[in-house]
């Protein structure tokens, strides 16, 4: 079966309709979102090491001696 496209009347052959609807593949995946929602803040504001350095000084002021654990992340 030949489907034409909604989005931009481009012809496309498929045995039955998609989930999708008559939507071609390139214009299904123009959709999809592939951004994410955990981690944003790693990504603006302070670098892990500067958040690293700013918490081993507050502990330092406070009086306890902090060390960092390590180079790699946990």
């Amino acid at each position: 079966m030949v489907i034409s496209c909604d989005r931009c009347s481009s012809e496309f052959e498929c045995d039955e309709i998609p989930r999708r609807g008559p939507i071609c593949f390139r214009c299904h995946v123009q959709t999809i979102d592939f951004g994410f929602t955990h981690g944003k803040s790693d990504f603006h504001g302070p670098t892990v090491r500067e958040r690293q350095r700013q918490q081993v000084e507050q502990a330092s002021a406070a009086g306890i001696k902090a060390e960092p654990v390590g180079n790699r992340w946990v």
